[in-house]
């Protein structure tokens, strides 16, 4: 009765059409997009609780008191916004304009914040792409957002969950850092502005900085790599600091993983790499321990291998930084392997495949403009307006 009365509700509160095309901006309808709130780190998008924060008073809803009953609690829109308290993010306690669901499940809650794709993404722009960058870099970076929160409002992944989308990194980052002017001018200056192939809108992927060439979505093992997603060289962002890097992970790290990834126990002997991608990311790599030999796939899985939490990463302009899950990029080349652990050199941050965010800075300090920059890094798109306007 409960997943019934969910689909109906879904049904009925999904907005995605377009306006029609000839409409001006004044009298546009723009779609609401759905997206669903995580918890401080990110990580689970179910809560033991959610704490809302209006005028100064605060409500705290309890998923145990909540489970069970077929109800969906709506806060609407606030003219300072709606506080969750709950919720830390880094900008603090967020704000989310729109409105907010909260919706009882045998998991947990879901909080499901339901406004405008303009207002959405006024507050995902500073919170994927520093707002001192410069401004044409900024409208390339909303470009490329808005087309990615449209293509996934057409596809419906997080159904499940009554969202298009949620706020993490899986997705886009969502209000981690409040809307500042620089990023909200780049926004409206690029209103209902996106990228599109065959009357499609396309993957628009970005990444911090390249390793000197970007990738195809080929590193993903796809079945049929997309037409758009070129490799391209990218020396604009040569002289950023993660444009190279070194780091030592000790054998300890890698035999943990060796067990939790390959169910490979034992002390580890060797890691090699066997398969890089034409652009030069490594695709496969073999893992040989005491109890057998393992294979690693995909960019995103040897990241994941070499994790390099606990460790120091050395930047190419000297300075130190704190490893995290991922390792930072998939270009990489095994330096040595000693008593120690394993050394890697490699270079860039990010999956890669798109837009290289710190290139498309350096590209608007050279002058080029959005659409030049996307152009570089994307191949035959066109750019529509998806409220019709031409």
């Amino acid at each position: 009765m409960y997943l019934v009365l969910l689909v109906v509700l879904l049904n009925e509160l999904s907005v995605h059409d377009c306006a029609a095309a000839g409409q001006t901006k004044e009298n546009k309808t723009e779609p609401e997009i759905r997206v669903a709130l995580t918890d401080s780190d990110f990580q689970f998008v179910y809560h033991d609780s959610v704490t809302i924060s209006l005028n100064g008073e605060e409500t705290v809803y309890e998923a145990e008191a909540l489970r069970g009953r077929n109800e969906i609690i709506s806060i609407p829109e606030q003219e300072g916004g709606i506080l969750i308290p709950s919720i830390h993010r880094q900008c603090g306690t967020p704000s989310y304009g729109g409105r907010l669901e909260i919706r009882p499940c045998e998991e947990g809650l879901l909080a499901i914040n339901i406004l405008p794709l303009e207002k959405y993404l006024e507050a995902v722009v500073p919170s994927e792409m520093p707002s001192t960058y410069e401004k044409e870099a900024l409208k390339a970076q909303a470009v490329c957002a808005r087309t990615y929160a449209w293509k996934q409002m057409q596809g419906s992944r997080l159904h499940e969950y009554g969202a298009d989308v949620d706020d993490s990194v899986s997705y886009q980052v969502y209000q981690n850092v409040a809307p500042q002017e620089s990023t909200t001018k780049a926004v409206r200056e690029t209103e209902g502005m996106i990228l599109s192939q065959n009357g499609q809108p396309v993957e628009a992927y970005y990444f911090s900085t390249s390793a000197g060439v970007t990738s195809t979505d080929e590193i993903w093992e796809v079945s049929e790599t997309a037409s758009y997603l070129k490799s391209v060289p990218c020396e604009f962002d040569a002289e950023e600091p993660w444009s190279a890097w070194t780091v030592q992970i000790p054998w300890t790290a890698l035999e943990e993983k060796a067990v939790s990834l390959l169910n490979l126990a034992g002390k580890l002997k060797a890691v090699s790499v066997q398969k890089k991608s034409q652009s030069g990311a490594v695709t496969e790599l073999t893992v040989t321990t005491e109890g057998g030999t393992g294979t690693v796939d995909g960019e995103y899985s040897i990241r994941e291998f070499l994790s390099p939490r606990g460790c120091k990463i050395t930047e190419k302009d000297g300075s130190v930084t704190e490893g995290g899950k991922l390792l930072p990029s998939a270009y990489f080349e095994i330096q040595s392997q000693d008593a120690d652990g394993i050394t890697l050199k490699g270079g860039g941050y990010g999956h890669g495949v798109g837009m290289s965010q710190t290139a498309a800075n350096e590209m608007a300090k050279e002058g080029y403009s959005y659409e030049e920059i996307l152009e570089y890094f994307f191949r035959e798109i066109e750019f529509v307006d998806i409220y019709g306007v031409k």
